[in-house]
């Protein structure tokens, strides 16, 4: 009985629309992006179509089926290994020449493939007639014309799939010609090979030995004619290079793309151009020497100043909710532990950081338009040139951009480096990259300290972040991890208009991870704050405090009712209600920032006040930041649970408070924790994700090389600021 289950890789190459073809089948959400590089590891989804589940794998964008890079071996591994039903090679219709070299390496591996020919909107723009049976005549597959943003063409899709596995392809076998010399080398190879029982193509193999491929000479290591085949590639490769004069692989390529050119030339007619592509008119534009770089600046501006601006507004309905829920919650619960738990520890410590929900939203909305637009590849394309002279890949830039998002994954695609010197060098600097989790520490002390210049604040920060990212490479390259970075080349996919939707899918997909640490991580880490802030209970320090108060108000029954008998005039009497009512409240504020240095959590402040000190930073900002290596939202968490701990103004916001005279946060030390934020550890994800990467004495270097430059910086900044605001 025929199974009722179908598996299905995407294969592709980097901006040809696969990702969003994989949303269109599956309806997952799964980031897409118009650069290369940042789809590391598999994602799946599933579909249902004329009683069949069909798995759908999103396989990493590779323009080959080579071992050079992490994608490439990724993809080709699950083709090999993984053995699915079919390969759904997505292609783009208007650069086919070049995505079709993929399909011919599909083919000599054996894959059962079925041609997404995506974006075929584009190519009719572009004056492009495309023979889809003529062409599927001749690569001997199946070929459906789509276009995924659009969801045109995704039930034919679907249909052929199934269509497809039913029949088991009625498509003869086709191989791609390399001319006698190289046939002949390649049979000979094949019939060594074939001395074996192989798990792979022969002739697949035969190829990549020739070609020089190391995981294709580590496949047949095991084989016991293993030294005669390798004997032989040597003998083969020697003498073809002889015969051509030129690289072997250099050949081989040259012939693919022979056999691509007369396809195509059949497939398909193309109309004379009667405009000026619209992609060349912006690129001449947000591309030129002069203009480019200003109207970046300009573009990122527009971003952090929008991002803080529109979310005020928002952001100030929900501090208004959590009060609100703050207050509810001190009404309907006794007085006690149980009440300081969930309103100073949990609506405290998770609602100081969900009111800034509504900012996170509005600045990956603008990331998610410029990714998809085609923009962020033209500010890697600018930056390329900068990032070369300071010793970095030009292909660098991919993952340092994907840090302003998260630094785990960021760090997680500097695998698509293929040079280990450029991988380390770009993880290092990768934490200087300000990210998403971070906002929040910036939001509310550039909106508390600088309402009026709050995203011109926040720019500054991020702005200072490459900056040291850029020094810090230079003086990598120029010290511990000298060398030359390997040249790339930077593809600039054609401009295109996000759909509200699918912007929506991203901005939520990066959202609905924030909202996730609202629930695990802070909740925990709010708890566990809110523990250490009051325990243990330094009961005389209590009890002194509370004599003092009781003595006050002794004092002032005594004295009120003195002016009552001597019928007082009722101003002198209101004086006095005022004057007693600021020595109780002063009383209590003393008493619970007495008490709360005892705890573990005080202590743990005095311990490192010291060094913070000349920083300008006060103790609860010191324990902020070492609660902060976990995760960075943490930081204002912790604010909000020990401004609690330490103020009985519970009706006042964070912001107010922490403008408050008695906590001595000036704006010049406001300055100084931002960058101390933005430089310091990275969070304790990041730095797991460092040593898996490149090791943990490079993760232990990191983390006292960013404390080093944090504590520099800052302290330079504070006592600059100090003399000009």
């Amino acid at each position: 009985m025929t199974k009722k289950s179908i598996t299905i890789g995407l294969v592709g190459n980097p901006n040809c629309g696969k990702t969003t073809l994989f949303n269109a089948l599956t309806g997952a959400r799964q980031k897409v992006a118009n650069w290369a590089g940042v789809t590391v590891e598999r994602r799946e989804g599933f579909f249902h179509h004329k009683g069949y589940t069909i798995k759908v794998v999103d396989l990493p964008g590779a323009y080959s089926l080579t071992s050079f890079s992490m994608e490439e071996l990724i993809t080709r591994n699950f083709i090999l290994l993984d053995k699915p039903d079919f390969i759904v090679n997505v292609v783009d219709a208007g650069n086919l020449e070049r995505n079709l070299y993929l399909t011919t390496q599909l083919i000599e591996i054996e894959a059962p493939v079925i041609i997404a020919l995506n974006m075929i909107d584009e190519a009719y723009d572009k004056g492009l007639t495309i023979n889809t049976e003529k062409l599927s005549e001749l690569f001997s597959m199946p070929v459906v014309p789509t276009v995924g943003i659009k969801n045109i063409g995704i039930e034919q899709l679907k249909h052929t799939i199934v269509d497809s596995y039913e029949k088991q392809s009625t498509h003869r076998k086709i191989v791609i010609p390399y001319g006698n010399d190289i046939e002949q080398a390649i049979h000979s190879l094949q019939t060594i090979i074939e001395k074996n029982t192989v798990a792979y193509p022969s002739r697949w193999l035969a190829i990549s030995l020739i070609e020089g491929d190391s995981d294709a000479e580590k496949k047949i290591s095991h084989l016991p004619n293993s030294d005669e085949i390798m004997k032989t590639t040597v003998s083969i490769r020697n003498k073809l290079i002889a015969t051509f004069n030129d690289d072997i692989e250099t050949v081989l390529s040259d012939m693919r793309y022979g056999f691509i050119s007369g396809a195509l030339k059949e497939a398909i007619h193309k109309k004379p151009a009667k405009r000026y592509d619209i992609t060349q008119k912006i690129d001449s534009i947000v591309l030129n020497r002069y203009i480019g770089f200003p109207l970046l600046f300009i573009m990122l501006f527009i971003l952090f100043h929008l991002t803080f601006i529109l979310g005020e507004y928002p952001k100030q309905l929900i501090e208004a909710g959590v009060g609100w829920i703050s207050n509810l919650f001190t009404s309907i619960i006794p007085d006690g532990q149980l009440q300081n738990l969930i309103v100073q520890g949990i609506i405290g410590g998770v609602g100081s950081v969900i009111v800034f929900l509504p900012n996170i939203l509005i600045l990956f909305l603008g990331i998610s338009f410029m990714e998809d637009t085609g923009y962020m590849a033209r500010s890697a394309f600018l930056m390329d040139k900068i990032m070369h002279s300071l010793g970095l890949h030009g292909k660098s830039f991919i993952p340092l951009v994907m840090g302003f998002g998260c630094n785990v994954p960021a760090i997680m695609a500097t695998r698509s480096l293929e040079n280990k010197r450029d991988r380390i060098l770009t993880v290092l600097i990768n934490p200087f990259m300000s990210c998403s989790a971070r906002l929040p520490v910036y939001i509310l002390f550039a909106g508390t300290f600088f309402p009026e210049h709050a995203g011109i604040i926040i720019l500054f920060i991020y702005a200072s972040g490459i900056v040291l990212a850029f020094i810090s490479a230079k003086l990598f390259n120029n010290t511990i991890l000298k060398g030359k970075s390997m040249p790339f080349v930077m593809e600039l996919p054609p401009y295109r208009m996000p759909t509200i939707k699918t912007m929506l899918i991203h901005m939520w997909d990066r959202a609905s991870s924030y909202l996730r640490k609202m629930g695990g991580i802070i909740l925990a880490f709010s708890i566990i704050i809110w523990v250490l802030s009051e325990y243990p209970k330094p009961y005389h320090i209590e009890q002194d405090y509370n004599n003092r108060i009781q003595q006050v108000k002794q004092e002032y029954k005594i004295s009120l009712s003195s002016l009552q008998k001597q019928h007082a005039n009722p101003q002198v009497i209101q004086e006095l209600n005022q004057k007693y009512s600021t020595i109780l409240e002063d009383l209590e504020i003393q008493k619970r920032q007495e008490m709360v240095k005892y705890t573990f959590i005080g202590k743990t402040g005095l311990l490192i006040y010291p060094l913070l000190k000349p920083l300008g930073f006060n103790w609860q900002m010191g324990v902020s930041l070492t609660t902060g290596f976990v995760a960075k939202e943490v930081v204002v968490s912790t604010m909000g649970v020990l401004y609690h701990a330490t103020d009985d103004e519970s009706n006042q916001n964070l912001s107010q408070k922490l403008k408050n005279p008695r906590y001595g946060i000036s704006k010049a030390s406001a300055l100084a924790f931002m960058i101390f934020v933005m430089i310091y550890i990275p969070c304790l994800a990041t730095v797991i994700a460092i040593a898996r990467e490149i090791g943990p004495r490079w993760a232990v270097f990191s983390i006292f090389y960013q404390v080093f430059v944090a504590w520099i910086v800052s302290f330079a900044l504070y006592h600059v600021a100090r003399l000009i605001i």
